[in-house]
């Protein structure tokens, strides 16, 4: 194929000697010594880490704003990347290859307009050191592009210090990257020729994950890079789609909590999310139960929690499984992991056997009737199948202590209204009767701003220990789901 080489990916006798860069959307991903072997950009698909013009409320592949990268943009991406040339005498359009993911993906660093004025957040989420000229940045560093037709699970990309080449792998090309993901995996990659490899994580949700954490982000290594180009996208980027940058926002988050050794500071503040019957978001404050009507929910259904993203699975069986966006930002066509990816090609049958899904750091777990199927190190993905004990049936998990990927233990609550621990830790799989006891049968619980929040009928209660109080609200007998989402000072100013 012309213009798009492909190459041989390393043995994995070479891979397990390379420093590596994983990326945390489904996953757990988190000196300077320069090393002389390649430095790997890995995806933990452990548990589960744009286009054309947006079409009312929906944004596709934000890749290109047409069908076509133009000819004066091919020829200005091949003076750099000649391995182009041959296909620079004419525009390139959308072909479904390799070389258009590239293409569009480039002249999306190239033609993506910020703000003229770009203040630094006051925490560190963006400092605005990599904000002037992403394409120059790359281009800089960077000037041929080969794809491996093979990589050891969870490569996304990799490079070789001193050597201009970065090294696609086929996770890249799936549908659970955009173009300002693989932006973002270009930037991250180009910063490893300045001479910053990765650590060892030795806490958090990347705990003893080789080479995927950074020691700082005021160091400006390749993570502080992945979260300044996703956290500059999400505020100051123009002309995109909402819901896209919200995406983007909830992307620079995961990889500011869990990529750097020393914790990241972010002003934040939690909010606790309800749906209601007719499909409405409400922000509900857990201390007082006053309530506030966002936008629109896409469909009825159970939402579940990947890092700060959301993902609902409808009530519908016919509908897919998507992220979703509770203040009227609108859709994304992007799959948000393998798995749901895996579910939506289901029959309507199949999807209704699902009753709840977990994803943390390293470990996620599938929830149905009478078990649990659990993976409890996404590096070396055994499958444990777990009954529930006692031929108990199960409703839904639970989060009273809050939703953190860090975490090993959630609770499970079953029609007898028993609760049971579902654990991994130690990397193994458990589900065992709880000492937590209940005064009602609750469909949800979370912990949000300190609250524990459970759902019935309809209605919310603040949950202390065995015992619950009423939590009023205006929207009381609507709610049809919960769920705690955090929101950033940076973001919202």
């Amino acid at each position: 194929m012309p213009g798009f080489l492909f190459s041989g990916a390393p043995s994995k006798a070479k891979w397990q000697k390379m420093a590596s860069f994983r990326l945390a959307s489904f996953s757990g991903g988190k000196m300077k010594v320069f090393i002389t072997i390649s430095i790997v950009f890995l995806f933990l698909s452990s548990t589960d880490v744009f286009a054309q013009d947006a079409v009312q409320d929906s944004a596709s592949d934000a890749s290109a704003e047409k069908d076509c990268v133009p000819q004066a943009e091919m020829q200005a991406i091949s003076q750099t990347f000649t391995q182009f040339a041959e296909l620079s005498n004419a525009p390139f359009c959308n072909d479904g290859s390799a070389n258009w993911q590239l293409l569009s993906s480039l002249m999306f660093m190239r033609k993506t307009q910020f703000s003229a004025n770009m203040p630094q957040s006051k925490d560190e989420l963006f400092s605005g050191k990599f904000a002037k000229d992403w394409y120059g940045y790359f281009a800089a560093r960077l000037n041929r592009l080969e794809a491996a037709p093979e990589c050891a699970k969870g490569i996304i990309a990799f490079v070789r210090p001193g050597i201009k080449t970065m090294h696609i792998c086929p996770m890249t090309f799936t549908d659970r990257y955009s173009s300002v993901d693989r932006a973002t995996v270009m930037m991250h990659e180009a910063r490893h020729q300045d001479g910053f490899p990765h650590m060892t994580c030795t806490r958090g949700a990347r705990k003893d994950v080789h080479k995927a954490c950074d020691i700082n982000i005021s160091d400006g290594g390749s993570y502080a890079v992945t979260v300044e180009t996703y956290a500059q996208f999400a505020k100051y980027a123009e002309g995109i789609h909402p819901a896209l940058k919200v995406y983007s926002r909830s992307a620079a988050i995961i990889y500011a909590d869990e990529a750097f050794e020393n914790p990241v500071r972010i002003n934040r503040s939690e909010r606790l999310l309800a749906v209601t019957k007719d499909s409405k978001f409400y922000s509900i404050n857990s201390q007082t139960g006053e309530s506030k009507q966002l936008g629109a929910a896409v469909a009825l259904g159970h939402i579940i929690r990947r890092g700060p993203h959301l993902v609902i699975f409808p009530e519908d069986k016919s509908k897919k499984a998507e992220y979703i966006f509770a203040d009227g930002e609108g859709r994304i066509d992007q799959s948000p992991s393998d798995f749901v990816s895996e579910y939506n090609a289901q029959t309507p049958e199949q999807k209704a056997a699902l009753i709840d899904y977990h994803i943390g750091g390293q470990w996620n777990a599938k929830v149905f009737k009478s078990s649990l199927t659990m993976v409890c190190d996404t590096r070396a993905p055994d499958v444990a199948e777990v009954q529930i004990p006692d031929g108990k049936e199960a409703i839904s998990l639970s989060y009273p202590e809050g939703y953190s990927r860090e975490s090993y233990r959630i609770q499970l609550f079953t029609s007898s209204g028993d609760v049971f621990d579902v654990s991994c830790e130690n990397k193994k799989a458990s589900v065992t009767l709880s000492t937590t006891r209940l005064d009602q049968k609750y469909t949800r619980i979370y912990r949000a701003n300190n609250v524990v929040v459970g759902l019935l009928d309809g209605k919310l209660y603040a949950v202390e220990g065995s015992r619950s109080v009423a939590l009023q609200t205006s929207i009381d007998g609507m709610i049809t789901e919960i769920v705690p989402q955090q929101s950033f000072e940076f973001f919202n100013q």
